[in-house]
Formats: structure tokens, C-alpha cells, sequence
């Protein structure tokens, strides 16, 4: 798999990339504990049964006979960690919800600051997550505390990250994957004029600039897309991915009215 790097104009490190699927798997896991830190699984399993889509799978899982609830958490459980087709687990008044957003907003709702820091990593490595300069300091004691906690594995190049956040605090450092940033593609070149380049011009004008003016028209770039939420910064525990809902809002008792309000039914 896929390593994730992080970067800035001086420097990079990167954790291997056996620690991506790693970090996914403590995601689940922590969703798996919220689904069973009740003893009321009954009522757990019967809601979430009922926000399934109509056409999904578990819904052939019926429940009661021969199938306890305890035991159809554990394939509702199975199921999230299943992302790669990442068909939609829930179905409210025709707004759907997938289970790599849902893990991930579940980690953000209730983790430790470690896993939000691997949901975030998960969620948007390959789409330039970033922290700036002044946070540099704050994202290495998540890491330490990840370290500490044994979530992190020492041995997969979070210590070299730690090593490039420390060396300054005057530029932000960006995370990718594999692809190191920026590209031609990211800064999304302009004319004088403020008109984008076509493709092949834009690539073309890419490669004949100095790695410093790459680096800051695509630092430039990536600043401006806020609606993209893609800064990381110490006030993160409202943070959300997409629908913003997480298993926490699914099992609580006035889920409905949550999830009326995370997809605008109600103000």
C-alpha cells in the first residue's frame, strides 16, 4: 500500500505503508467498542437494522431466532471494515451514509486525539491534509501521545515525522500519499488574466518552474480550497466528514431528531 508523506519546502518524511491499513484497522476497532459498550444490544441492533438501505445485505440477516442481536453487531461490524466498495450502510428519508465516512466521523466524535489524527490521515492524505506552522509543535504530542499509547508503531517512520514538524515552525508541513506535493495539477496554474491554463499548457508552464515558486503556488492552491476543511489545528474534536454523522449519533436515543438535523431536514 500506498505510503503517506508529509512535506514542506525543506524536507519529508513518511510512514511506511503498512501503517496506512494499520491505522484503518484501529478506526475499527474503536467503531466496533462504541457498537458494543452497551449492554442494551438488542435495541442497538433493531436501530440500526431499521436505517439499513432496503437493498443491503444485512437486511437478509434477520433478526431474533436464530441470529441474536449480540450476534448481528458483529456482522454490522465486519461490514464497516469492508470499505472497499463502500456501498452505503445507512439510508435516512433518502439521505445516505457510507461506512469509511461513518468510521471516520466515529473516531472524531469520540477517539482519543491519536485516532483523530488517524482518521484524518485515512480521510484525506491523498487530498493534501495540512497543518500549519504554528501547529507543528501540537501535532508532534498527538503523535508522541500515539507513541506512547502503542496506537502508533514507532517502527513505520512516526519519529522521522515528529523530527520534521520540530525543525521549524514558519512553514506548514502538507501530508500526501505515494506523490509527493505539489504537482501542476494541484496548483491549478492561472493566466495573468486569472484564467485557469489548459492542461497541457499548464503542465508544460509547471515544469519550467523553480521547486520554491511550485511549492507556493501550491501551498496558494491548497489555502484557498476551505470548503474542503483540509487544515488540521488543536480545535478539532468538531470536526466531521461528510454527513458529519457518526455511530454515536446512530445509537443515540434522539438519533432522529440528529439526523434530521445533519442532513437539513429540520433548523
Amino acid at each position: 500500500m500506498s505510503y503517506i508523506r508529509f512535506q514542506d519546502p525543506h524536507g519529508s518524511a513518511h510512514l511506511s505503508g503498512p501503517e496506512r491499513p494499520h491505522l484503518l484497522n484501529l478506526i475499527h476497532e474503536h467503531a466496533r467498542r462504541v457498537l458494543f459498550d452497551s449492554p442494551d444490544s438488542g435495541e442497538r441492533a433493531y436501530t440500526l437494522f431499521d436505517l439499513l438501505p432496503e437493498d443491503h445485505e444485512l437486511r437478509e440477516i434477520r433478526l431474533g431466532g436464530q441470529v441474536s442481536p449480540y450476534r448481528w453487531l458483529g456482522v454490522y461490524a465486519r461490514s464497516l471494515h469492508n470499505v472497499i466498495f463502500d456501498d452505503p450502510i445507512v439510508d435516512y428519508r433518502g439521505h445516505q451514509v457510507r461506512p469509511l465516512t461513518l468510521l471516520l466521523n466515529t473516531a472524531m466524535d469520540s477517539g482519543t486525539e491519536p485516532l483523530r489524527l488517524a482518521a484524518r490521515l485515512m480521510g484525506q492524505c491523498e487530498i493534501n491534509t495540512w497543518v500549519d506552522g504554528p501547529d507543528r509543535r501540537w501535532l508532534t504530542g498527538v503523535i508522541t501521545q500515539g507513541l506512547a499509547s502503542g496506537d502508533f508503531r514507532p517502527e513505520c517512520g512516526w519519529h522521522d515525522v515528529q523530527r520534521l514538524l520540530l525543525e521549524r515552525d514558519d512553514h506548514p508541513v502538507v501530508v500526501s500519499w505515494s506523490d509527493p506535493f505539489p504537482t501542476w495539477w494541484d496548483a491549478r496554474l492561472r493566466t495573468p488574466a486569472g484564467e485557469f491554463l489548459d492542461d497541457e499548457e499548464a503542465e508544460r508552464t509547471w515544469e519550467t518552474l523553480p521547486a520554491a515558486e511550485q511549492w507556493t503556488h501550491g501551498l496558494q492552491a491548497l489555502r484557498a480550497r476551505t470548503a474542503e476543511l483540509l487544515q488540521m489545528t488543536p480545535d478539532w474534536a468538531g470536526y466531521r466528514f461528510g454527513s458529519t454523522v457518526s455511530l454515536g449519533d446512530l445509537l443515540a436515543p434522539d438519533h432522529t431528531r440528529r439526523l434530521d438535523r445533519a442532513f437539513e431536514l429540520i433548523r
